[in-house]
């Protein structure tokens, strides 16, 4: 039996125009039932008058060094004898081949799915003896009977799927090359692939994937009729009253969508590359570091790509803007957003080192857990923000939004102005997000502890490997109180806390949430912001749109081992 196995072609340039047909060449794995309405469609499947014409016309523009039709159900004897295109090839003297899923191969496949096939109608009979049957056993012989057939049509039509699609096109594309390899003589080769339309987007996929030029032509048939009479049943007053516009519409490779390209500003030193991963996981076809942009970079590269891409075009870029200085990261905001204009506008998203869609998960994840343990509203809660970095911050801004009485503490000893410092943040989130919220110096025990007495929430968002809160302070702490730390490097902020806690209640009336649980919400919501702000354009995406993102991901989230279910079927 033939292998699949596709060999890029070396030393030579081919170029593939791809001609859309007028339908779909029949083909199947299990054959269908034949029906009075399947028999006549069959006098459908063949290229009409209008086409012929146009590919004589084509043969003489393009001159193909060979000419490719998918085989389908026929044989070699009817795609060569009675195929009137084989005909319009061989007198032009060009070469004319069958292209397709090798015969040995489908046969194959085809017997793996005729055992499930078989499978199937063995439980259709018995489900058919078994309907005549009503007693309480027969009953649920029959629920099972039906659950195992559902499961045998889905795996049927799915092998089906994939061999009709992603597998057929592959021997499609590799008997092409194939046929391109035998040309010795040229270095340079064109190739005509006449092409069912379900086809054209999987096929032209695979030959650019392996630096092929693709053209893709499709021929636009258009009925015009002068006073037809549609009570009329003679099939020749019909054609008499009318005409067919035939017209070519080209469309060269890549013109179907252009590609997703995310141009990354971080104004750190190195781009992150967690964030150019993300974006690669989220979709996008092209990711583009740039580091250390300053809102003057930021500029220029924002005018180069939206001219460069085009109104069209433009809605596939996204601009995503990094860095751990979220004031830096902001400021080339601004120059992003004045930058554009309609209708060079592309979508961006503003999220400096994660702090955005950390401190979204942190808060999100937090409101769920307090409404999900019976433990009251966020709202109406007293929360501390231990950290004064980007992640501390954003999260006393949506802790401030939301309602709370919030104190955003800095923690770091060597700070010799700490509560100047802290008076300054105090100041700046009231002045660049117009909320209310107390600064507070605790580099002591002392003080960390005077804090964490008033709070019924506590967030720990400070520097990665830095504990902040010892065990000798969580035993001075009574009554309710959420603790939550985003630190995955040891050591731990919280003493004793573990990286997957998730509302453990660690002594009684004190809970904490881990690392790796705020973590995996963080990842979820950066993924599918990055997917929205893909297929979404003219939007800025920030913490507003992360935290409504998360708390819909958590409304939507699914443990699948609280959902898995064994079935037995009952003993006789």
């Amino acid at each position: 039996m033939k292998a699949l196995e596709i060999v890029p072609l070396k030393d030579k340039k081919l170029v593939v125009l791809i001609v859309e047909k007028e339908y779909n060449e029949p083909f199947w794995i299990i054959e269908p039932p034949s029906t009075p309405q399947s028999r006549g469609l069959h006098s459908l499947f063949q290229s009409s008058i209008a086409f012929h014409k146009f590919l004589s016309t084509l043969i003489d523009k393009v001159n193909p060094d060979f000419v490719t039709e998918e085989l389908g159900m026929r044989s070699q004897k009817e795609f060569y004898e009675d195929n009137v295109l084989a005909q319009i090839f061989r007198n032009n003297n060009i070469s004319f081949f069958s292209v397709d899923i090798d015969e040995n191969a489908k046969a194959y496949l085809a017997t793996n799915l005729d055992e499930k096939t078989e499978s199937r109608d063995s439980m259709l009979k018995a489900l058919a003896r078994l309907s005549k049957e009503k007693n309480e056993m027969k009953s649920i012989e029959r629920e099972y009977l039906v659950a195992y057939g559902q499961c045998l049509q889905l795996e049927i039509e799915e092998e089906e799927r994939e061999v009709s699609f992603p597998v057929r096109e592959s021997w499609i594309v590799m008997d092409i090359l194939d046929h391109a390899r035998e040309l010795d003589t040229k270095e340079e080769i064109t190739c005509l692939h006449i092409c069912s339309p379900e086809h054209v987007e999987g096929i032209r996929n695979l030959l650019e994937s392996l630096d092929i030029q693709v053209e893709v032509l499709k021929l636009s048939k258009k009925i015009v009729s002068a006073h037809i009479d549609s009570r009329s049943d003679e099939p020749r007053n019909l054609l008499q009253s009318m005409q067919i516009q035939v017209k070519p519409i080209i469309k060269k490779s890549g013109s179907y969508n252009s590609p997703y390209l995310l141009f990354y500003l971080d104004t750190d030193e190195r781009a992150s590359s967690f964030d150019i991963c993300m974006a690669y996981d989220a979709g996008y076809n092209a990711v583009i570091p740039y580091d250390n942009v300053t809102p003057e970079d930021a500029e220029k590269i924002v005018q180069d790509t939206i001219f460069s891409r085009g109104p069209k075009a433009v809605k596939n870029t996204c601009f995503f803007i990094g860095g751990r200085k979220a004031e830096k990261a902001e400021k080339v905001l601004e120059v992003v957003k004045n930058t554009m204009f309609p209708p060079f506008q592309a979508n961006v998203v503003i999220d400096p080192g994660g702090a955005y869609t950390t401190a979204a998960a942190m808060v999100a994840k937090v409101e769920d857990a307090l409404l999900s343990h019976n433990l009251g509203d966020l709202r109406d809660k007293s929360c501390a923000v231990l950290g004064t970095g980007a992640v501390g911050r954003i999260t006393a801004v949506l802790l401030a939004k939301l309602g709370c009485e919030v104190t955003i503490a800095s923690l770091n000893p060597k700070r010799v102005d700490g509560k100047e410092y802290a008076q300054k943040v105090e100041r700046l989130l009231a002045d660049r997000h117009k909320v209310n919220v107390s600064g507070a110096f605790a580099p002591t025990s002392v003080e960390k502890l005077e804090i964490l007495k008033k709070a019924d929430v506590v967030f720990c968002a400070a520097t990665r490997g830095a504990r902040i809160i010892e065990k000798e302070l969580l035993k001075e702490l009574k009554l309710l109180k959420v603790l939550v730390d985003i630190n995955a490097v040891s050591p731990l902020g919280i003493e004793g806390i573990d990286l997957k806690d998730d509302m453990k209640e660690v002594t009684p009336g004190i809970f904490m949430i881990g690392a790796l649980t705020i973590g995996e919400l963080k990842h979820e919501v950066e993924k599918e912001i990055l997917r929205m702000a893909r297929d979404k354009g003219k939007q800025v995406f920030n913490y507003n749109q992360a935290i409504q993102l998360a708390r819909k991901l958590l409304r939507k989230k699914i443990v699948p081992s609280e959902f898995t279910l064994t079935l037995n079927y009952p003993p006789v």
